[in-house]
């Protein structure tokens, strides 16, 4: 088509060329050269028509693009925010874990000794026991010798003193309810 277009627009130029060379020129001549110029602009028209549609098609098909990228973009910025998130939360953590490996460490070089549970006895000497029975007022060999005391064997155990036990109080009110999600697991 612009090839007929740029026939057209040629032979239109050696029709104005021929014309300037010749000085009598017929109203039929003239006539005919005005509607082949009319013709020759007609079809431009429709070809720089054809053209305006074609760059409004463009012009939507690119708004269209253009605001699929922007959705992209809002995407890919609320990941980045997300990633950031998840970045803070894991940095939380190896810090809670290397808190809580630090402090075992520094939990035994603090402890003191720890104490036994039962007080190992002292010897003390038991008082004297009275004998059950009462002696006889009569003189006797057996009480010329000095009487054996006789003392019960130690049965058991001395009484054990209380131990000083420290359990946290426990708190069996309601319970919060299980958060979901990686960072819910975390919160106290």
């Amino acid at each position: 088509m612009e090839e007929e277009l740029y026939k057209d627009i040629s032979d239109i130029r050696k029709g104005l060329d021929a014309m300037k060379g010749r000085k009598d020129i017929s109203s039929k001549e003239l006539y005919d050269a005005v509607q082949k110029l009319n013709t020759t602009i007609t079809d431009m028209l429709e070809v720089f028509g054809a053209a305006a549609q074609q760059m409004k098609l463009e012009e939507q098909s690119y708004e269209a693009s253009a605001k699929k990228h922007e959705m992209i973009v809002s995407k890919l910025d609320k990941i980045i925010d997300q990633n950031k998130t998840i970045a803070e939360g894991m940095v939380a953590i190896v810090d809670m874990v290397k808190e809580k490996m630090i402090a075992p460490a520094k939990e035994e070089m603090r402890r003191p000794e720890p104490r036994p549970l039962f007080r190992q006895p002292e010897w003390q000497p038991k008082p004297e026991q009275r004998p059950m029975f009462a002696p006889q007022p009569q003189a006797s060999p057996m009480q010329l010798t000095p009487p054996i005391q006789a003392t019960p064997p130690e049965m058991g155990m001395p009484p054990m003193q209380p131990t000083d036990l420290d359990f946290p109080e426990l708190d069996l009110g309601e319970e919060e309810p299980k958060k979901k999600g990686l960072f819910g697991m975390f919160k106290k």
